[in-house]
């Protein structure tokens, strides 16, 4: 499909659909003509691009599978602060949460080869896999505080203390909450869930059973976006979370 005029309306209905993060292209005719455009038609992918500018978002990546966009700088509205992260929670769980974030993408991701590699399928990680891994980067934080995390953000670091001080494992009789690592686990997989990051295969009450896959829209953000010393210590945490 080629285009010899300007075609506004369709770049705004293209970063329209992209925007909306769980939106899948297989689902939505509209998308995948939109998305086929871009790619067959540079002077589409032009105005889509601009278009994206003027809004302070930048594409990171379009395939059959969507058009990923992010935030262009931390002044954007689109652009996420420690602050704006979930009401109710203080700033020590703020810190926590964005960590359980990190290490979810390790679990998945623990070597970069799988980043740059679109035909790798990272196994379904499991919740229990999630909490093993947070434990083991807060750990790992702790333990290089003050000596090796001059790349680390200084307002992480109330996070690591606190998951260090919860309990790893939740009685059966408990129900999951921000005052254990496995509460902070499933508020992220929420979160991500939400974002578009991760799928859920088997929802299940027990924590061994209930697995997630991540999406390309988490590597690709991963790829382009992660804070490269934060997110090498969590892939090492993850691959150290059982020795």
């Amino acid at each position: 499909m080629t285009t010899t005029s300007p075609n506004y309306r369709g770049a705004g209905r293209l970063l329209y659909k992209a925007l909306q993060t769980t939106l899948a292209p297989a689902n939505d005719l509209e998308y995948r003509d939109l998305l086929a455009q871009f790619r067959a038609d540079p002077l589409f992918a032009q105005q889509v691009s601009e278009f994206a500018q003027g809004m302070e978002l930048a594409i990171l990546d379009v395939s059959e599978r969507g058009l990923i966009v992010v935030p262009s700088s931390r002044d954007s509205k689109f652009a996420v602060r420690l602050a704006d992260i979930r009401s109710g929670l203080d700033i020590q769980q703020k810190a926590s949460l964005v960590l359980a974030h990190v290490a979810i993408a390790a679990t998945f991701f623990p070597t970069t080869d799988g980043l740059e590699d679109d035909n790798y399928i990272p196994p379904p990680g499991s919740v229990a896999n999630f909490r093993d891994s947070l434990h083991a980067l807060a750990k790992q934080l702790e333990a290089l505080e003050g000596e090796q995390l001059t790349d680390i953000p200084p307002e992480l670091a109330p996070g690591w203390r606190c998951i260090t001080a919860l309990m790893v494992n939740v009685p059966s009789s408990q129900r999951a909450t921000v005052n254990s690592i496995v509460g902070f686990i499933r508020l992220a997989l929420k979160n991500m869930r939400e974002a578009g990051l991760v799928r859920i295969d088997r929802d299940s009450e027990e924590d061994d059973t209930e697995t997630y896959t991540p999406t390309q829209r988490m590597r690709v953000q991963l790829r382009e976006l992660a804070l490269r010393r934060l997110f090498d210590l969590a892939q090492t945490a993850a691959l150290n979370r059982n020795a």
